[in-house]
């Protein structure tokens, strides 16, 4: 046990009272001042901790017991979660994460934003929150002589294979059960016509990694073999043995890749190996080509609660003009589009802009006008080349909107705004700017588009006071 009384250092063994959760899924206590953030922990158990790193403000542990067990603590479903580092809330009642996950946005709203007495919702939990993922990115690697598929455990790039389960290939709990069923016959397949995996350093092999998408509405399968330069004379039987024996396979591609950064999972080139360069999905009634770069959501069934929480924030009567900001491959812009005079949006990946356009065509919808340009370099001039929007939809990345495009909305006097956030963060910090400038938050609702990892979704109305 700790024996100075004054400090703690790395190493020290202190018995810690767990009172909070961090944002990414950690319990938190205080120790001498200190708050102490513990993956593992959950609020309300008294826990047996080694320091591992301390800082002038925080510390960090590792969890050695737990001494009070919260009622709230299950056995994760999975073997591998302590390894694989995809989920990080297993250890946690589905309504307690629900439950936390609230109070992290509640939480992020009175602390960052400086707003408090905001209608926070319950979040929108899933009845079955298992096997809700459509897409899945697997790394390979060499193991026990052979090549496997799995994820890079956290901080690392140590593969954590992907394993056998009591019915046949069970993978992950996570993904599609036939994205799992897919990921074994891809295991297999490249195991038997001996594919080269690429080398990082060298910049030589093949395989890189394996992304597999499903389309939860049409049964169509993507596999995708991110590759590196050298050639594989036997990825055309690859292919072809692939769609023979799961027929429901409907596009085999591949991306080449030759970045040396870890984190650039797919490079800009597609080659069609077999099959289609496109899978097609539906988000209620709308239809979606979703090809290998496109960002689509990955938890279907919540998504089109998300969308149909923004579509009733929005409160449209068909004569408005609306602007999606950061609008991607335009799905939000087209489940507005039936209900407004018209929708703009911007995006500034020119593949996902081609992408919107034709899925505008493919649903027949003439209402929308993509552009394609920055968010931020479009939004201050808006008004001197394109109508004044009645309402606006954001829906940037985690860092969320530089203050710049919340001044342009100030500007413009919108008088209404739907914001969609995947950071509470991030979401905190804009609407308390939006608030600072004349706007007022009417609600937020939370969803909970990734079950048992510490991610939360969001969607807020805003109103020009």
């Amino acid at each position: 046990m700790v024996m100075n009384n004054d400090v703690i250092v790395s190493n020290d063994i202190i018995d810690l009272v767990v009172t909070g959760f961090s944002h990414n899924g950690e319990g938190v206590g205080r120790y001498k001042g200190l708050a102490v953030f513990v993956p593992g922990a959950l609020p309300g158990e008294e826990v047996e901790v080694q320091v591992t790193r301390v800082k002038k403000k925080f510390a960090r542990g590792r969890l050695l017991k737990v001494k009070k067990v919260a009622e709230t603590r299950r056995i994760p479903f999975c073997p591998l979660f302590e390894r694989c580092g995809g989920c990080h809330l297993q250890h946690i009642t589905y309504a307690e994460q629900l439950r936390q996950k609230m109070l992290i946005v509640r939480n992020n709203l009175q602390r960052i934003g400086g707003l408090s007495n905001i209608k926070v919702h319950p979040v929108m939990g899933m009845e079955d929150p298992m096997h809700y993922r459509n897409k899945i990115h697997l790394h390979a690697a060499e193991q026990d002589g052979r090549i496997k598929l799995g994820f890079y455990a956290p901080g690392s790039h140590a593969l954590v294979a992907l394993h056998a389960g009591q019915e046949g290939w069970c993978g992950c709990f996570l993904a599609d059960r036939e994205l799992c069923r897919l990921a074994g016959l891809v295991g297999q397949l490249l195991n038997k016509y001996e594919v080269s995996l690429y080398d990082r350093k060298r910049g030589t092999g093949y395989l890189r990694s394996v992304l597999l998408r499903r389309a939860a509405a049409t049964g169509e399968a993507m596999v995708v073999l991110v590759t590196g330069r050298d050639e594989w004379p036997q990825e055309k039987q690859f292919a072809r043995a692939l769609r023979r024996d799961i027929p429901d396979v409907a596009a085999v591609i591949r991306n080449l890749n030759e970045s040396k950064r870890a984190g650039d999972v797919l490079g800009r080139k597609n080659h069609v190996l077999s099959g289609k360069d496109t899978i097609t999905d539906y988000l209620g009634p709308l239809r979606f080509a979703i090809s290998a770069n496109s960002f689509y959501q990955v938890n279907p069934q919540q998504t089109l609660r998300l969308y149909r929480k923004a579509q009733e924030y929005a409160s449209l009567t068909g004569k408005e003009t609306v602007l999606d900001a950061y609008c991607g491959v335009g799905t939000i812009a087209l489940f507005l589009s039936s209900r407004a005079r018209v929708v703009y949006g911007i995006e500034t990946v020119p593949e996902a802009v081609e992408n919107a356009r034709a899925n505008a065509a493919l649903n027949n919808v003439t209402n929308i006008k993509f552009i394609k340009g920055t968010v931020e370099d479009l939004l201050p001039g808006w008004q001197s080349r394109y109508p004044v929007p009645d309402v606006v939809v954001l829906d940037p990345p985690r860092r969320g909107c530089q203050r710049g495009v919340l001044q342009a909305l100030v500007g413009m006097r919108v008088s209404k705004v739907v914001y969609v956030s995947c950071d509470p963060g991030t979401l905190a910090r804009d609407l308390g700017i939006l608030a600072g400038q004349g706007y007022r938050v009417d609600e937020v609702q939370p969803v909970d588009m990734f079950p048992h990892t510490f991610h939360i979704e969001c969607v807020a109305r805003i109103s020009r006071a």
